[in-house]
C-alpha cells in the first residue's frame, strides 16, 4: 500500500472528540449496537467501552468502512486507504493526518488486551462520517457525510477542464476556470504557454476537505514538456482550492505545489538555448567569477556577480560569517544556457561539484542550479536568488 506524503505545514483542525457514550453511564460493551448505513455491525468482543467511550479494534472497523488497512509494528502506526482517502494514525499520538491534513487524535488510539483500538466518533471524523449516539437504545449511528457522488464529480470536473485547456493552450479558458476572487498570476501562466507546450497526468486525486462553498483537493501530477521552450519534466504533489462562483460552479482560487521532484535532469542540458557565442561567453565568465569569488571568501567580488537587489548588505553579512566557518572547493561539471530572449535576458543551466568543510567535517555533493541572468548597462549579471533542482550526496 503506498504511503501518504504527510505535509508538516498542514493546518491542525481543532474541534472536540466528545465520547461516544456518557461518562456517567455504566455501558456493557455485549449491549451497544453499532449502525452503520442502516445496517447493524455485530463487532462482537472487537468493541470494548473503557471510561465512558466506545473504541473498536481498528482493522475491524475499517474494514467495515471500505479501508486497506497496514500496521507498522516498529512505529506503531496504522496507514488505511480508501478511494480518495489516506489515513495515519498512531497509538499513543497526539496527531494524525486525513489527506495530508492534521488533526488531534490523543487518548483515540489505545492498545488493550492485545488489541490496537480506535475511538468510535474519532474513526468517524478521519473517514467523513457523523456519529450519533442513542443513549435509550444504546446505539451508535455511523452516516456518511462527505461530498456525494454527484458533488465529487463536479470538482473532478474542474480538472478535466483543466487538462483540456493545457492541452489546448487555450488562455482565455484558464481564465474562465479561475475564480473571481483568485489569488493566481493568470498572466503569468498564459505567457508560458505561448513557448511551451505541456502535457500533466493525475496520478491521483484526493479531497482534503469539502464545504458548500469551498473545497480542498490535493493532485499528484506527473508533467512533462511535449514542445516549445525550456520547461523541467516533474512530479509534484500539489493542493488546490476550489471557490463557488454565483453559477454554483466550482472555480480555482489558488494553487499551492506542497512537493515536487525533478523527474528529468540529465535532459534538461540537451534543452539549450540559440545565444550568440559572445553572449554566452560573457554569461559563463560571470558565473565562473562568481564561483572564483566562492573558492578565495571574497565576500566583495562575490557580490559584484550579482544583478543589485535591496538585500545586498544582508546577504554580504551572511557570507562574511559563512567564511568564518567554513571552506569550499565548487567546480562547475556541466553549462547550458536554456533560456535567451534575443537581448538582455537568459537562464542558465550548471551542474557543479561542491567540497565543503565546516568545523572540521568535510562532505562533497553535486548541485544542479537554474540561475537567470540579465544584462545591466552592457554587462551580464546573476540574479541573488536561484533554483536548486538537484542536491546529490555524494
Amino acid at each position: 500500500m503506498k504511503r501518504m506524503l504527510i505535509t508538516l505545514s498542514s493546518a491542525v483542525l481543532a474541534f472536540s472528540l466528545a465520547g461516544t457514550a456518557s461518562a456517567s453511564t455504566a455501558v456493557k460493551s455485549q449491549s451497544v449496537k453499532v449502525i452503520l448505513e442502516d445496517k447493524v455491525v455485530d463487532f462482537g468482543a472487537d468493541l470494548v467501552v473503557t471510561k465512558g467511550k466506545t473504541f473498536v479494534e481498528y482493522k475491524a472497523l475499517l474494514k467495515q468502512l471500505g479501508y486497506e488497512t497496514e500496521f507498522d509494528q516498529s512505529l506503531r502506526t496504522i496507514y488505511a486507504e480508501a478511494e480518495e482517502m489516506e489515513l495515519q494514525f498512531s497509538v499513543g499520538g497526539d496527531v494524525a493526518f486525513v489527506n495530508g491534513l492534521t488533526l488531534p487524535s490523543t487518548g483515540e488510539v489505545i492498545e488493550q488486551n492485545g488489541k490496537t483500538l480506535v475511538g468510535l466518533r474519532f474513526a468517524g471524523a478521519l473517514t467523513n462520517h457523523d456519529v450519533e449516539w442513542d443513549n435509550k437504545a444504546k446505539s451508535i449511528t455511523l452516516s456518511y457525510s462527505g461530498p456525494s457522488a454527484q458533488e465529487k464529480a463536479a470538482v473532478y470536473e474542474v480538472f478535466n477542464k483543466m487538462l483540456l485547456i493545457e492541452a489546448a493552450g487555450d488562455a482565455q479558458g484558464l481564465k474562465d476556470l479561475m475564480a473571481e476572487d483568485t489569488v493566481m498570476d493568470i498572466a503569468s501562466v498564459s505567457e508560458g504557454w505561448k513557448t511551451t507546450k505541456t502535457k500533466t497526468k493525475i496520478e491521483k486525486l484526493a479531497i482534503q476537505s469539502y464545504s458548500d462553498t469551498s473545497v480542498v483537493v490535493v493532485l499528484v501530477e506527473d508533467t512533462s514538456k511535449v514542445s516549445g521552450g525550456f520547461f523541467p519534466d516533474n512530479k509534484s504533489q500539489t493542493r488546490y482550492t476550489l471557490h463557488k462562483d454565483k453559477a454554483g460552479s466550482w472555480k480555482i482560487y489558488s494553487i499551492e505545489v506542497l512537493a515536487q521532484q525533478y523527474t528529468n535532469i540529465p535532459g534538461l542540458f540537451e534543452q539549450k538555448a540559440t545565444i550568440p557565442e559572445t553572449e554566452n561567453t560573457s554569461i559563463r565568465k560571470i558565473f565562473d567569477d562568481q564561483i572564483k569569488a566562492a573558492n578565495e571568501q571574497n565576500v566583495d567580488a562575490y557580490v559584484a556577480t550579482l544583478v543589485d537587489f535591496a538585500e545586498k548588505e544582508t546577504l554580504k553579512t551572511t557570507l562574511t560569517d559563512l567564511f568564518k566557518s567554513t571552506t569550499m572547493n565548487i567546480t562547475a561539471e556541466k553549462w547550458a544556457i536554456v533560456e535567451y530572449n534575443g537581448s538582455d535576458k537568459a537562464k542558465l543551466l550548471v551542474s557543479t561539484l561542491n567540497e565543503v568543510e565546516t568545523g572540521g567535517t568535510k562532505s562533497q555533493n553535486r548541485a544542479i542550479i537554474l540561475n537567470d541572468a540579465e544584462k545591466v548597462n552592457g554587462k551580464w549579471l546573476l540574479k541573488a536568488e536561484a533554483v536548486l533542482l538537484s542536491n546529490e550526496q555524494l
